[in-house]
């Protein structure tokens, strides 16, 4: 009986193992059969992935809109004011209807002023334009409107003009002490700068100084950029500053203009400036000077000739005393004393320091001071020094009298130099005399009424100015 249930408990045992391991059979093999899948599963998607996915595309922010406002109202004043001050024909257009026989209403057509939005961003710049046609109709012209007539305001004088030339005078006396020395000069020059920068950049100028000789920024009026003004400053900068009082040489020749009155030196040159300044085709001229120009006249061919001429005549009327010149010359060589040497004993000298260049500015008509280098001292030394021979003595060689001076410019012939300048370089091309302005600066008394004839005969104003602060 014992046997028989041990048999049974093994076999009880054995079917126990024997459903066990079916049970860990079939968990293996759901398990592979599981995961299998989510491996075929992942092999798809990125299978698919790699062949079917397409490439990202990023879109940028659209560009920033901006808003133009609607012209206001000073914009329709200013360009009103600039048509009425052309000088093209005004027209007045008209509007005429006349009443059709239908009784039609029209409808009533509302228009409000929007804000325009646009990414398109203009950049206009100013380009050349004839007048107001071409100025508003196709950029801002020049100027924005006109033709480069520009205003000024020229030490209290206001005017305006197209072809605008600064004459500046810049000899030594516009330094003196009087006129505030070389500060008062630089102020002189700071307004001058101002009256550059608010030239329209449609104008035309140019800055042309004179002293003793006459020099121009440029050798022809350009227009009135940022760029040429600057330069046409940094010219006018270094004119009557320590070291460079005055104006010795320049780059203007006189006029060869046929006709014209000569001119061979003088002081203040206002005579080349002007020239200059009509051979440019300005149509505004600007001075400021101090004094009177001082001009020497030339020798005119017609004058030279009749000098020749004399000079011949004399020679032959006076040929008996000039042979008797000469046998007297010959008999005081002959009585001459013989020549003799003698030795001298030179002592030695120091040495002298240099000096340098003074600083205050020179006074008119005097060379400026610019110092002297240093000299090295000297040993002393023997030198043999001659004398006797020669004739010396007796009565001076007859000459013939010297040329006639022809004197200095008056101002008839200012007019007269200045009336054929305008003649050939105005009248021929149909164009009008230019208008003269001059300040005269602490000026004296007879420079203070050749300015102002000069401002009234080309029909410009005066003005004298004591102190510019």
């Amino acid at each position: 009986m014992k046997q028989l249930l041990e048999k049974l408990r093994d076999r009880i045992a054995r079917k126990k193992q024997a459903s066990l391991q079916g049970v860990l059979r079939r968990s293996l093999f759901a398990s592979i059969v599981f995961h299998g899948s989510l491996l075929v599963i992942a092999a798809v998607f990125v299978i698919s992935h790699i062949f079917y996915n397409r490439e990202s595309t990023f879109v940028g922010q659209p560009p920033p809109m901006k808003s133009y406002e609607p012209r206001k109202l000073e914009f329709k004043v200013k360009v009103s004011k600039q048509q009425r001050s052309s000088s093209r024909p005004s027209m007045a257009p008209r509007l005429v209807s006349t009443r059709t026989t239908a009784n039609i209403t029209m409808p009533e057509i509302k228009m409000d002023a929007k804000a325009v939005k646009t990414s398109f961003q203009p950049k206009f710049k100013a380009f050349g334009g004839t007048g107001l046609g071409s100025g508003l109709g196709g950029g801002y012209g020049l100027s924005g409107f006109g033709n480069g007539v520009s205003a000024f305001d020229f030490f209290g004088i206001r005017g305006r003009g197209d072809r605008i030339v600064i004459l500046v005078d810049v000899s030594v006396s516009m330094v003196e002490e009087d006129k505030g020395g070389p500060k008062g000069f630089v102020r002189v020059k700071n307004r001058i700068n101002q009256v550059i920068d608010a030239l329209n950049e449609g104008a035309m100028f140019n800055v042309v100084v004179f002293a003793d000789a006459c020099s121009a920024y440029e050798t022809k009026v350009v227009v009135a950029t940022d760029d040429n003004k600057t330069k046409a400053k940094t010219f006018l900068r270094g004119f009557n500053t320590e070291g460079n009082y005055g104006l010795t040489s320049g780059n203007i020749s006189p006029s060869s203009v046929a006709g014209s009155v000569i001119a061979v030196g003088g002081t203040t040159r206002l005579d080349l400036a002007l020239t200059v300044a009509f051979e440019e085709g300005a149509d505004t001229i600007l001075i400021i000077s101090d004094g009177k120009p001082e001009v020497k006249k030339g020798i005119t061919a017609a004058q030279a000739q009749a000098y020749s001429q004399a000079t011949q005549a004399w020679y032959q009327q006076n040929q008996g005393a000039i042979a008797a010149y000469e046998a007297q010359a010959a008999a005081f060589q002959a009585q001459a004393a013989p020549v003799t040497s003698t030795r001298v004993w030179i002592p030695p000298t120091p040495a002298v320091p240099a000096r340098a260049p003074s600083k205050a500015p020179p006074k008119e008509g005097q060379a400026p001071d610019r110092g002297s280098p240093a000299i090295p001292a000297q040993p002393g030394h023997w030198e043999v020094r001659t004398s006797g021979g020669g004739g010396g003595g007796g009565p001076p060689r007859p000459a013939p009298p010297p040329m006639q001076d022809p004197g200095m410019w008056t101002f008839a012939d200012f007019v007269r130099h200045f009336s054929t300048l305008q003649q050939t370089l105005y009248a021929g091309k149909g164009k009008k005399p230019p208008v003269v302005h001059c300040i005269g600066f602490a000026i004296d008394p007879e420079g203070n009424a050749f300015l102002k004839q000069l401002a009234e005969l080309y029909h410009g104003r005066y003005r004298r100015v004591a102190k510019i602060d």
